[in-house]
């Protein structure tokens, strides 16, 4: 109260002043200035009846402000003020996320006025990363909250609800997030891939070309096992895993990690797959009903002769007879057969034509031609990662299925399982998609499925942004919803690309127009350090505008912490 006080106390003195030491009307000079200059007379009268207040005020307020600092004990208690009502996530008008409280900036200590912190939509966009050793409270008061914020928000309107991708290595956090999807009647968004369910995932089956796949699985060796000194490797993984890729392509439209595997590690496979092609674009066959040949005897010099298989008279297809069975509507059906007699259905496409010759060109010109010794050594390098999928049977049943498992007719009971569908529709249908594959169960595996699985999500993303582009110039008012990217114990899952044109870094970096919101987290930065190659970790932190900092355990990362926090000047005594 020493306002109040020295306010009451200064009007008392100065009323004791003016009676004692009123104003001298009768003084000549300021008789003579009255008449004179009677507004500067008014002036110092009021100014001489002011200062007899205004002195003792200030007099007064010094003194009881010392009496404040040095002789009254502890501090005064404070009043802290309640926080506003937490906002529900399901009735948010926009979309923005709370992290915490804001109290004081410089100090451990509670504001007198505390607020939400919070960091609205475009900021989400910018990228989260949270740093925290074990037991710091990472999932259960960072990711889950977080995630239900974001997959809550407007929950109940199947336009505008959140998509997302769920990566995690322990197992559980996939359960966390299908409850709390049920708890927001979003239940039946969640799809999750792992061993126990009925979904089949193939990474290959898209819409990437050879080369994109290739160098992808290149990427991911990289990855997973280093880089090493010499260009020559990756490229010579790459170049073989293109081919056998294409060669797939070329023949049957479709390809797993497994036909790669199997092909790469035999040579005797891979030929024979190349001569299936040469039978298919070049062997052709014509087949006419026998009753049919009986009644135009003119067929019989075209080389038509018995099918003992069919039951039906076969020739070679030429353009003469083409010409001839189209002249008289005579029908007929085509195979195409190897040396062996083995049926095949022919190919009759000029730009998979092109491409399988590329594939013989490769084959007879290039990889025949490598010693054997260094055959065996680029086999050796990629059968390492691909055998991942041929010697556990489950992951070949959920990851490798067979094309039958996408013909809807031929699973039309679903035998072969349920095909996921492409990212591309999963995000805009606002699916939350979970991979369940503990690390318990092949630290290797987890980490290849994870990153495959996360680099195809990675491209159906990027792809979204022409396509964005293109629809806001016809519909300008048409909404894309928010992605999330979540992934727990994120140092399991970081690939950066360095001077190749993939990696997280690049993808982080251009997201944001795609409207992907990066949550991950990890226990450190020497965790994410020791699991990328070089000063690579740097580049990847950066993408995250918004760094979390919870209890760190290492000196490594409470340094860097540190210096990303600034330096600010502070007294400290010094004895002597």
């Amino acid at each position: 109260y020493r306002k109040l006080l020295s306010f009451m106390f200064a009007c008392g003195t100065g009323m004791n002043l003016l009676r004692r030491w009123p104003w001298p009307a009768d003084n000549n000079v300021l008789e003579l200035i009255h008449l004179q200059k009677p507004m500067i007379y008014e002036f110092i009268h009021w100014s001489y009846a002011a200062m007899l207040f205004s002195t003792p005020l200030i007099c007064f307020s010094s003194f009881f402000a010392l009496l404040y600092i040095f002789a009254v004990k502890g501090d005064a208690p404070l009043v802290r003020n309640a926080l506003p009502p937490y906002p529900s996530p399901e009735r948010r008008s926009k979309l923005y996320l709370i992290l915490g409280e804001v109290h004081q900036a410089k100090r451990q200590a509670p504001a007198e006025h505390p607020g939400w912190l919070s960091i609205p939509e475009q900021g989400l966009f910018t990228g989260i990363a949270i740093f925290g050793a074990i037991g710091s409270g990472k999932t259960s008061c960072c990711m889950m909250p977080f995630a239900e914020q974001i997959l809550s928000y407007r929950a109940s309107d199947p336009e505008r609800r959140v998509s997302a991708l769920v990566l995690e290595v322990k197992g559980d956090f996939c359960f966390k997030v299908r409850k709390l999807l049920e708890k927001h009647h979003r239940g039946e968004d969640y799809l999750e891939i792992g061993l126990q369910s009925d979904y089949r995932y193939n990474p290959l089956h898209n819409d990437q070309d050879a080369y994109a796949l290739a160098f992808g699985i290149a990427s991911l060796l990289n990855n997973l096992f280093g880089r090493g000194k010499e260009p020559f490797w990756q490229q010579a993984y790459t170049n073989l895993v293109k081919f056998v890729i294409l060669l797939h392509k070329v023949l049957y439209d479709y390809v797993t990690l497994f036909d790669v595997y199997a092909c790469t590690i035999s040579p005797e496979l891979l030929h024979h797959k190349i001569e299936e092609g040469e039978a298919r674009f070049e062997r052709e066959y014509l087949l006419v009903d026998t009753a049919v040949f009986e009644q135009n005897p003119a067929l019989q010099r075209h080389g038509f002769e018995m099918d003992e298989t069919t039951r039906m008279m076969k020739a070679p297809r030429t353009e003469a007879l083409d010409r001839y069975l189209a002249q008289h509507g005579i029908a007929f059906e085509s195979q195409t057969e190897d040396a062996g007699g083995t049926v095949f259905e022919p190919i009759r496409d000029d730009r998979k034509k092109q491409q399988f010759e590329s594939v013989k060109r490769w084959f007879f010109e290039d990889w025949q031609r490598i010693e054997p010794k260094l055959r065996t050594s680029i086999v050796e390098g990629i059968s390492v990662f691909l055998s991942l999928f041929d010697d556990n049977p489950d992951v070949k049943r959920v990851f490798c299925p067979p094309k039958q498992t996408y013909d809807p007719v031929a699973n039309r009971s679903g035998v072969y399982g349920k095909p996921m569908p492409p990212f591309n529709e999963l995000i805009e249908q606002g699916r939350v998609v979970a991979l369940n594959f503990p690390v318990s169960m092949n630290p290797g595996l987890a980490k290849t499925l994870g990153t495959l699985m996360k680099q195809d999500f990675q491209r159906a993303m990027l792809n979204r942004i022409p396509e964005m582009e293109r629809v806001q110039e016809t519909e300008s008012r048409k909404h894309f919803r928010e992605v999330l990217f979540l992934c727990d114990e994120y140092q399991g899952f970081a690939t950066v690309g360095e001077s190749d044109p993939s990696g997280d870094e690049k993808f982080f970096a251009l997201s944001r127009q795609a409207k992907c919101i990066p949550i991950v987290a990890t226990q450190s930065i020497s965790s994410l350090r020791s699991t990328l190659s070089g000063e690579t970790w740097r580049s990847l932190l950066q993408t995250f505008r918004t760094k979390i900092f919870l209890a760190l355990s290492d000196d490594f990362s409470a340094e860097t912490a540190s210096k990303l926090c600034g330096k600010e000047d502070v007294l400290r005594p010094n004895y002597s």
